[in-house]
């Protein structure tokens, strides 16, 4: 079992009608969770400077996501949660383990979201001595760099990466923080026919390992819900005119539009949307659930949807203090995964806490982090708390919808998958 959170014990140092079709669909059946009043970050009466001595060692500590680009938003704001988590925990002084304290330093490689540049990159961690890794962010790279670490013996935890191919593969290294797109896809099919009754449903999606693969647990999961597919289209993830596919969805005359992507395109594909006469409701996943959707959509994003994994953060226990430290260090608000990465950052630190750094020698510290992460049980992070399974995902994922209104996202449903 790992210990009692670090976070918690360094706070006290630092998500109608198309073309004339009338439906059941009710975009209006759920309205916005209120929020609660948003409790600071437990502060930890034991929490105290550690002695160091010159020989105790430092631990590296990988981060692997695009830091580049325009999806750089997601894997800044991830890497900044991991970097507050350590400096929080050296800020106390690190973690003593049979009289050696260890420190932690952050590494951090772009991947750029591609497959073959995370590889490369993943193989730079394991050269620079990386005893765990946070990351991938997005799915395909993250894939392709899990079996760099699982041949090396790296516990690798992802904050966001959701396609249940990156904890299907065997490796025992693989393991994330957030609920995989098999249950994201049956919460948003039930949302979309159960919730807003909506049961003639188009699917569209970017072709990515992350967005069609959600899209594709949508489609399995409508009918399971009651609803009918009537029409699945792709898209380019590099496109900017998506008048051919809405055209074609358009004339089945769905109740509600899935779409898995990204909010780069899912902006724009809702404008175009609307000039063409599609009024009704969108219903998007986590790579959607941001300011970046709300700003390319315009006036046009109000009245859609998207879910994300864990609770509102609004009713985050500990969001509001950690935000508050968030903006002073970094002079900007939560993107997206800064909390998960924040959690994730912290189970290993923890992990050196339980079964100790190695002392210094980087293969033995690899293995009893590795050992003492997949052992995780009933960790209480900031977002929730996690227990891991043998493949590596959580047991219990807890998902929120949110409602654009008055061009911002408000959580409007919780759904908790698992045990």
């Amino acid at each position: 079992m790992i210990a009692a959170p670090l976070a918690i014990l360094a706070a006290a140092c630092g998500g109608g009608t198309s073309g004339g079709t009338s439906s059941a669909c009710n975009p209006n059946a759920v309205s916005a969770v209120p929020a609660s009043g948003g409790s600071a970050l437990a502060a930890a009466a034991t929490a105290r400077l550690m002695a160091y001595k010159p020989s105790d060692p430092v631990l590296k500590i990988g981060f692997i996501g695009m830091l580049a680009g325009k999806y750089q938003n997601y894997g800044i704001d991830a890497k900044n949660g991991a970097q507050l988590a350590i400096d929080q925990i050296n800020s106390a002084g690190g973690v003593q383990y049979q009289g050696t304290a260890y420190t932690f330093q952050l590494d951090p490689v772009d991947d750029n979201a591609d497959a073959t540049q995370g590889a490369q990159n993943a193989q730079k961690l394991v050269d620079d001595q990386v005893v765990a890794v946070i990351g991938g962010i997005f799915s395909t790279a993250t894939i392709a760099e899990s079996k760099i670490f699982n041949d090396n013996g790296i516990a690798q935890i992802s904050p966001s990466a959701t396609n249940p191919k990156y904890t299907a593969q065997g490796f025992k290294t693989a393991f994330r923080v957030i609920g995989n797109d098999t249950a994201q896809g049956k919460t948003d099919a039930d949302f979309t026919v159960k919730t807003l009754g909506c049961k003639n449903v188009a699917i569209l999606d970017d072709k990515s390992t992350y967005g069609q693969g959600l899209a594709d647990s949508v489609n399995t999961s409508i009918p399971s819900a009651g609803g009918k597919i009537v029409a699945r289209e792709h898209l380019d993830a590099t496109a900017s005119d998506f008048t051919a596919q809405l055209t074609t969805i358009k004339g089945k005359h769905p109740d509600a539009i899935f779409y898995g992507g990204y909010s780069a395109q899912a902006g724009p594909l809702t404008s175009q949307a609307r000039k063409l006469g599609i009024k009704v409701p969108f219903v998007m996943g986590d790579g959607c659930e941001d300011s970046d959707y709300t700003k390319l959509a315009g006036a046009d994003a109000d009245g859609n949807f998207a879910s994300n994994g864990g609770p509102a953060q609004n009713l985050m226990s500990g969001f509001t203090d950690f935000n508050t430290k968030f903006k002073a260090k970094y002079s900007q608000d939560v993107f997206q995964y800064a909390p998960q990465a924040f959690d994730a950052a912290n189970i290993i630190m923890s992990a050196v806490k339980t079964a100790g750094g190695g002392g210094g020698d980087v293969k033995a510290a690899r293995a009893a982090i590795l050992g003492a992460v997949a052992a995780t049980k009933d960790y209480k992070g900031l977002v929730q708390s996690y227990t891991f399974d043998s493949k590596g995902d959580i047991t219990t994922s807890i998902f929120t919808v949110y409602k654009v209104e008055s061009g911002n996202f408000k959580a409007v449903k919780a759904i908790t998958t698992g045990p």
